[in-house]
């Protein structure tokens, strides 16, 4: 909206408002109102003050409008911010418009006076009609036109200026309303957010309703009790009789056993579904990470991954399990108790609800910066179990470098962040306690004076203004409740955001193939394929690379470090899929390929294996059904690892302990070619696989799987420099060539090492010094 109309809806509300607030409170035209009340002013009996807070509406909407005209840029933003003491503003003209009600209701019926009642109603309503004009003069409006304020000679310079004044203008209106449309979202992303997560315990529809009666019955039991104590106090003030408070006093007994029976049904009720919800989003949100692309976890810090699946679904059930039972709790018997504070005192309720909007004002501002300060731990806290993993997960190499006082202080720095923000937490909390409390405070004084003023006038009884009292404290107990709900709400819903931003993520490359020959040969081609990182897409890793792998036979990949070795043995398991050119796996492109049959004919051993946390024999058959046992001791066997593994402790039941750190290097290497091996793999890939067993366990596993042989025996030796297939035949052939795997060998042999190969490693690294003759090819292909 142009910030002209804008303004001229202001100013005609403006005068509307004047005018008809003028005519209402001088009845018309007698303007001689004015000076009877002003001279002979009261509280209790002049509405002249009831005038003068159209002044005040005028002087808020006629500065805003001057504001805002003065400074287009500039003005929209600062109404905006001053939204919040508007408001506040309105709520105290409210509060005292209803106070001055009940002062001329004392004294006489306002049916009898149309004007005044016709007023205080004008009063309210007008009140509430200036957050109208308000936020239209708070949002970002487009520029009314552009003005060339250094003036120019030319003409044509002036349209110039005018024409990029123009542009200019137009580009701000599309970010503003980009702005304003990402505003919006956030506003209604908490909803669509709780309302998702609700969605959750549909499969609990059953025990929510269970639940929800129980909760039903103990709210409305809890209800009737303060109006059952008022009639006991009335039976010994009033009656001063037994037999009168014998009933009073036996109905409370039967509503109090009533609801705490049913309160502990519903509390239990609920701490079981909502213990379900914790079960599901946990179960969902790792099912989804397992589905994601290798990528999505070179790019992601497993801290922050862990994060997301152990504290964040934590805090997103218990919240949530809390402050649902809570609310309906709470909202149930804030509905009871109203409506038997209007049916005992329609005037303690009007002065009991002058505090209801400045309670609600409170919660809303506290709730939405606690969401914002709850999100921001969450990323601290996440950054902090960051450290932490990486640190206790690499604990020998912080030790051998005696970087243990180093990873300490750099996790210490990242709590010093989260306690700044803690720190911003208690002191909103502080201050939210703080008005909360000084509201209720002033409502229980306001209801004790005047109601104290009704018993006197004889309008309520003493035992009623008891009973009504109760209600207001249980009353305030319930909003106090709904408001810290709202807030915890807002904390669990900022930690479920990061939970279904994971949720809602789509693997860029799923793995979903079809196909699953019958048979499988084992040739293995690369058409020349590119490929880079996802992580680092401008630097293409492969580019170019063509190469053939023969069923039957052994092909080593032979490079420098950082040639692309490994990343062709991603590309063959699937991990990556290359930006040109094609993978194949007997003519198929291995992403078409079902995932459980690509990885039935294709088994990686790696340089240094990844073992589970669990049994030697669960690690053998890991990603199988049944196996039998005879078939993993055989296995086990070809694998060299048969005679340690039953020297263990509990044999083939003994727990490898964390990444297998109850194993020695050899051992777990034994243990991942075992694992390899019981797939009967069409196609073994070989990363340095045996470079940790002693030589007479790799000449024994050398013996069992013909794969396992060193490079010069290979079949096939694929030379790869910088990205590129440099040269391949055999060991002799390349030899005889004289190229760089030559020079790769002599050097290792010679132990030959240069100033300006250690200048420059890429140039001409070396394959492994001394254990040359027991280095394995980075990949090999076996058919058996």
């Amino acid at each position: 909206m142009d910030i002209r109309v804008a303004v001229s809806c202001s100013a005609l509300y403006i005068l509307v408002d004047m005018v008809v607030t003028t005519v209402i409170y001088t009845h018309g035209s007698n303007l001689s109102i004015f000076k009877k009340d002003l001279l002979n002013f009261t509280v209790s009996r002049s509405v002249v003050d009831l005038w003068g807070a159209v002044l005040l509406r005028v002087a808020l909407l006629l500065g805003a409008c001057v504001g805002v005209s003065w400074n287009r840029e500039d003005g929209p933003p600062r109404v905006a911010k001053l939204t919040s003491l508007v408001v506040f503003l309105c709520l105290i003209i409210i509060t005292y418009t209803l106070a001055k009600l009940l002062m001329l209701t004392d004294m006489g019926p306002l049916t009898q006076q149309p004007w005044v009642l016709s007023l205080i109603c004008w009063t309210f309503a007008s009140t509430l009609g200036v957050l109208l004009p308000w936020s239209l003069l708070g949002k970002e409006t487009k520029l009314a036109g552009s003005h060339n304020r250094r003036g120019g000679s030319a003409e044509d310079t002036e349209k110039l200026v005018e024409s990029a004044g123009e542009e200019e203008d137009a580009s701000s209106e599309r970010e503003k309303s980009g702005g304003e449309g990402k505003q919006e979202k956030q506003q209604t992303s908490s909803s669509a957010t709780l309302g998702r997560l609700l969605s959750y315990c549909r499969k609990d529809g059953g025990l929510l309703s269970v639940a929800v009666l129980f909760l039903l019955i103990s709210a409305v039991c809890e209800v009737f009790i303060p109006l059952y104590y008022g009639k006991a106090i009335d039976s010994i003030v009033v009656h001063q009789s037994m037999e009168y408070l014998v009933q009073p006093v036996l109905t409370l007994s039967g509503l109090a056993l009533a609801s705490s029976f049913a309160m502990g049904i519903r509390g239990g009720v609920f701490t079981l579904t909502f213990a379900r919800l914790n079960l599901r989003l946990r179960n969902h949100l790792f099912r989804t990470l397992m589905r994601q692309e290798i990528g999505f976890f070179d790019e992601n810090h497993t801290g922050d991954i862990i994060s997301r699946l152990s504290a964040d679904t934590t805090q997103v059930s218990d919240l949530i399990s809390q402050n649902v039972n809570i609310f309906l709790r709470s909202s149930i018997k804030a509905v009871g108790d109203f409506i038997f504070m209007c049916r005992m005192s329609w005037k303690l309720t009007l002065v009991t609800v002058m505090g209801f909007p400045f309670i609600t004002f409170v919660s809303v501002l506290y709730g939405e910066y606690y969401k914002k300060l709850t999100k921001e731990v969450q990323t601290t806290l996440a950054e902090a179990n960051k450290v932490a993993e990486e640190s206790i997960s690499s604990m020998r190499t912080v030790r051998s470098f005696a970087n243990e006082c180093g990873e300490a202080d750099s996790y210490y720095s990242k709590l010093l962040l989260m306690f700044q923000l803690n720190k911003k937490q208690a002191l909103a909390y502080a201050c939210y306690m703080w008005s909360s409390s000084i509201t209720q405070l002033g409502m229980e004084v306001a209801i004790i004076y005047y109601g104290g003023y009704l018993v006197v006038t004889k309008q309520m009884t003493s035992g009623g203004l008891i009973s009504f009292f109760i209600y207001v404290l249980e009353l305030a107990e319930s909003l106090e409740n709904i408001a810290s709900v709202y807030t915890g709400l807002m904390q669990g819903v900022g930690a479920a955001e990061k939970v279904f931003e994971y949720l809602d993520r789509k693997p860029e490359h799923p793995a979903d193939g079809t196909e699953a020959p019958d048979a499988c040969t084992g040739l293995v081609e690369f058409k020349d394929v590119t490929f880079s990182y996802p992580s680092r897409p401008d630097a293409n890793v492969l580019q170019g690379v063509s190469f053939t792998v023969q069923p039957g036979k052994v092909t080593a990949l032979v490079g420098p470090s950082g040639s692309g070795k490994s990343s062709c043995v991603s590309l063959l398991e699937n991990f990556y899929r290359p930006q040109q050119g094609q993978v194949l796996l007997d003519g198929k492109p291995v992403h078409t390929l079902r995932h459980d049959y690509l990885h039935s004919k294709v088994a990686l051993v790696g340089q240094e294996p990844v073992l589970f946390a669990r049994s030697v024999e669960e690690n053998i058959t890991y990603g199988l059904g049944d196996t039998p046992m005879e078939a993993v001791i055989h296995t086990a066997t070809k694998a060299n690892a048969h005679d340690f593994i039953t020297d263990l402790p509990k044999g083939y039941q003994t727990s490898v302990g964390e990444k297998g750190t109850h194993l020695s290097g050899g051992q777990k290497q034994r243990v991942a070619v075992a694992r390899a091996l019981i797939r009967n793999p069409r196609v073994l890939i070989l990363d340095e696989a045996t470079s940790a067993l002693d030589a007479e366990s790799e000449h024994i596993v050398s013996e069992n799987p013909p794969a396992l042989i060193t490079v010069e025996k290979a079949d096939n030796i694929i030379v790869i420099e910088r990205g590129r297939v440099a040269e391949q035949g055999s060991h002799s052939e390349l030899m005889a060539s004289g190229g760089l795997y030559s020079k790769l060998v002599q050097k290792q042999l010679l132990g030959i090492e240069t100033r300006a190969e250690v200048l420059n490693p890429r140039q001409e690294p070396r394959l492994g010094g001394a254990r040359q003759r027991r280095r394995q090819s980075n990949s090999s292909s076996n058919s058996t």
